[in-house]
């Protein structure tokens, strides 16, 4: 009963917050943003930013799918390297062990890094020059995108 009353206030604290920023966004303001009850996807936040013709959203979409498609087997790596890492400590063991965990939970981290510079690129080259300059926002959105199991969700 008690978790289902801190996840009730959690929820009414979350709309509450929603509701503080001022409400909808696309209300004319010149503002690109959609609105914060608007659902919106990672997909329609680059088309939208990057100003993505149809065949380039299509593009992204595929280069972010082949991401997260390679990414996937690396979800459960993540979590049992983290895991020892955590068991390494709490068992007390030599650091040689706890650095050995260590580098293997980094060691996936780098992986996962890897395919998410390796679809930031595919999706850079295929930008035109005044997308291009916009990069720096893509490049941002791309660091963690492929650790929830759909990378077009947004806080997932």
């Amino acid at each position: 009963m008690t978790m289902r009353l801190l996840l009730s206030v959690l929820l009414l604290a979350g709309v509450a917050a929603a509701q503080g920023r001022g409400g909808s966004r696309n209300s004319g303001g010149g503002n690109n943003m959609p609105s914060v009850q608007a659902r919106i996807n990672r997909l329609d936040m680059l088309g939208q930013f990057l100003s993505l013709s149809k065949d380039q959203k299509k593009d992204v979409k595929t280069i972010m799918d082949d991401g997260q498609k390679e990414a996937n087997p690396l979800h459960d790596q993540l979590s049992k390297a983290r895991a020892q890492v955590a068991a390494a400590i709490e068992a007390g063991k030599s650091q040689d062990e706890i650095t050995q965990a260590i580098k293997a939970y980094a060691d996936v981290q780098a992986q996962m890094a890897a395919i998410e510079m390796k679809a930031f690129a595919g999706i850079y080259k295929d930008l035109d020059s005044g997308q291009q300059q916009q990069a720096s926002r893509l490049f941002a959105l791309m660091s963690g995108v492929f650790k929830g199991k759909n990378w077009m969700e947004v806080g997932e």
